[in-house]
Formats: C-alpha cells, sequence, structure tokens
C-alpha cells in the first residue's frame, strides 16, 4: 500500500512540474538573430539574440537584447513579418543613442506595453502581438548605419 501510494505521488509530482515549465514556457519567446535571415540577407559577422517574457497578467512584455561583432548600431525594433517577408515596425526596443564602433552586449531592455505599440498593431493590445509571435508572424530587426534596413534579423518563437 505505501508503496503504491509512493508511486502516486511520483506520478503527480511529475505532472504537477511538467505542466509548470509548459506554463512557464509558453510566456518566453526567443529570437536567434543573424545576417542571413534579413531580406535580402546581409553578409555579417554580426549576431545577437533576444528574450521576451510575457507577465502572467498579460499586460507587459519584458525582453532583453544582446548582440555580439554589432559595429555602429543605431536602432532594433519588433516588425510585423513572417520568414522571408519584411514589415513594418510594431514596437521599438533601441533608439539610441547609436553604439559607435564595435558593440558586444546587452544592446536594450525594458517592458512593453499597449502604449507602446505602433504601426499595424498602433491602439490594439499586447494579446495582439502575443498571437503575431505564436503565429510566427514577428521578427526582431537591428539596424547599423551601414546597413540602415537591417543588419541582423530573426523570427521571434
Amino acid at each position: 500500500m505505501r508503496k503504491a501510494l509512493k508511486s502516486v505521488f511520483y506520478v503527480v509530482f511529475a505532472f504537477v512540474l511538467t505542466t509548470s515549465l509548459a506554463l512557464a514556457a509558453s510566456n518566453t519567446f526567443k529570437a536567434k538573430i543573424t545576417g542571413k535571415e534579413e531580406v535580402p540577407a546581409v553578409m555579417t559577422a554580426a549576431t545577437g539574440n533576444a528574450v521576451f517574457t510575457l507577465s502572467k497578467d498579460g499586460k507587459e512584455i519584458t525582453y532583453t537584447l544582446k548582440v555580439k561583432g554589432m559595429e555602429d548600431a543605431t536602432a532594433a525594433h519588433i516588425h510585423a513579418g513572417k520568414m522571408g517577408a519584411s514589415g513594418g515596425v510594431v514596437v521599438g526596443l533601441f533608439a539610441g543613442p547609436k553604439k559607435d564602433g564595435k558593440f558586444t552586449g546587452e544592446l536594450a531592455k525594458g517592458t512593453i506595453m499597449d502604449k507602446d505599440l505602433v504601426g499595424p498593431l498602433a491602439g490594439k493590445k499586447l494579446a495582439d502581438l502575443v498571437t503575431m509571435i505564436k503565429d510566427g508572424g514577428a521578427y526582431v530587426n537591428v539596424h547599423t548605419a551601414k546597413n540602415p534596413k537591417g543588419e541582423i534579423r530573426g523570427q521571434i518563437k
């Protein structure tokens, strides 16, 4: 009897742990950012990554954008657009001042709320951005002096 109770406890514990991890993962989105994802592709050694975490109440997204080997970064945004397609800016992530010279590290960190949505999402809710991300329709783009339309890009997943 005791062995059966122990087995039930382990099954319940495993279920709760798995469910908790799945829920936490569903609130976190990431982008691996490279020049080859730009449209058209850009030959660059620069790379980056971004992590976006939706709050439990769904009212804000915190983010961190890191780059490696980026030269003269001028701006970074979330754009609307599927893989291989360009689209308008929906959220600003970094607006300067320009990072002169080669830079590696945290380019931007912040919080996104309804009021921060622009372009096709202006006046809409953060839930609309989350839906766009989940549907594969949003990407991060980092702009530089040399590549003002974007030097590195990555879909948010």
